[in-house]
């Protein structure tokens, strides 16, 4: 399949854009482990697929409007959906 068939196809199933589309599970990602763990916002944002934790903490900004620091202190031990 080529990319370009791929890409539309993949936008008529979610509704979304590739990128748009990993941007949510990764930050998802990065929301539970934020919740669940103890790990550092280094190791969070390697294990999510960010390319660094600056990178991380911009796109949290950029979408959820908090820093992720401020995520955990708010939602530590909380069920998040």
């Amino acid at each position: 399949m080529s990319r370009r068939t791929f890409t539309r196809r993949f936008k008529a199933v979610t509704g979304a854009t590739v990128s748009s589309w990993l941007r949510h599970e990764r930050l998802a990602l990065a929301q539970r482990l934020l919740e669940s763990t103890d790990q550092s916002i280094e190791w969070i944002a390697d294990h999510a697929g960010f390319g660094s934790s600056v990178s991380l903490r911009q796109q949290f900004r950029d979408v959820l409007h908090i820093s992720p620091l401020a995520f955990r202190r708010n939602f530590r031990g909380q069920t998040a959906r």
